[in-house]
């Protein structure tokens, strides 16, 4: 047989079978692959997204813009609980007024606290009073002094997603993001082969 014989039998052979190929098959045929496509698309707009937001909060922390702490303690009840993630801004301590969140170390610690300013006052220097929302006094290390001329305030609170920072630290995410990369690419790649 030669090679022109083999391919006009197998172009007919593929057409005869598109023909007998019911009409109902080629719908859920045609129905599964833009379902295929969709997800596909879905899965590729995640990933961008995931890797657009890493990269601005990378380059934002890193810039200073803003800073992110995880909020360990219940001392901010109601508003704030514990495995919230506070997105911390700097501004002037010129700016501070009684009622801010403000993120500092108390005195002798090295750990950083989130309380709300309760009284403010200037006398050599910058002094503030703390308390948490949910305390019933003052904080126990009573007046701080501002040292420095900008102070980190809280600007916002994302609820739970302290405990998503602390999973995304573990190496089980690291590999999940790779095997999600990896099987995007592979079924894009299968896409466009079936495509042609």
């Amino acid at each position: 047989m030669t090679t022109l014989e083999w391919s006009t039998q197998t172009v007919g052979a593929a057409v005869l079978g598109s023909a007998t190929e019911s009409r109902p098959a080629r719908i859920r045929r045609h129905r599964r692959g833009r379902r295929h496509r969709r997800t596909l698309r879905a899965v590729n707009v995640l990933l961008v997204l995931v890797c657009l937001l890493t990269t601005v909060g990378g380059v934002g922390t890193t810039v200073g813009w803003w800073r992110t702490e995880t909020v360990l303690s219940g001392s901010m009840r109601p508003g704030i609980q514990p495995g919230d993630v506070e997105i911390l801004r700097q501004v002037p301590s010129s700016e501070l007024r009684v009622g801010q969140i403000l993120a500092f170390h108390p005195p002798h610690d090295s750990f950083t606290v989130s309380h709300r300013v309760t009284a403010l006052h200037h006398h050599h220097g910058t002094w503030v009073t703390t308390k948490g929302d949910a305390n019933n006094v003052a904080d126990p290390w009573g007046d701080v002094r501002i040292a420095s001329h900008e102070v980190w305030i809280v600007s916002a609170v994302v609820p739970h997603a302290g405990y998503l920072s602390v999973w995304v630290k573990t190496p089980v995410p690291h590999l999940l993001v790779i095997i999600a990369i990896v099987s995007s690419v592979w079924l894009l790649a299968i896409e466009r082969i079936w495509r042609r």
